[in-house]
């Protein structure tokens, strides 16, 4: 398969858990919507690596979204002041919902980029720096 397939088949993964990721800001109990995400995240970054035929480990693949996305304690304070919206019946159950998935999709359409942009110019998961990609990861 040629590169530019590659490439629209990543795009197309990106995309659609992207979508996944807003969904995920709708789940009700605070702090689930950031594990579904993370989850949501992981899920990409496997397809991707199978996709262009990487091989893996689950944990060495947590550790580069954790470095590159942020520490889990970092996110889950900073998508959890979100959630409290979700605390306020009616309104701030959507309007909570709205920012947590808006922000969850930004995220996971972020980290999907980097790691496709990586990817496509020879690296590995072993040569990954997430410290190094995090101002592509901050400018997607």
């Amino acid at each position: 398969m040629a590169k530019k397939n590659y490439s629209l088949l990543a795009d197309n993964l990106i995309k659609e858990h992207t979508l996944y990721s807003v969904g995920s800001g709708f789940i009700p109990v605070i702090g689930l919507d950031v594990m579904a995400n993370a989850a949501i995240q992981l899920e990409l970054t496997r397809k991707l690596c199978n996709l262009y035929h990487l091989k893996f480990e689950e944990a060495q693949l947590r550790a580069l979204l954790n470095a590159l996305v942020g520490s889990t304690a970092a996110r889950i304070y900073a998508t959890g002041t979100k959630s409290l919206l979700k605390l306020i019946p009616g309104v701030g159950t959507m309007v909570g919902g709205v920012v947590v998935g808006l922000y969850a999709a930004a995220s996971t359409y972020a980290s999907g980029e980097v790691f496709k942009m990586h990817i496509e110019n020879g690296g590995t998961l072993k040569d990954f720096d997430a410290r190094s990609m995090q101002k592509y990861y901050k400018l997607k």
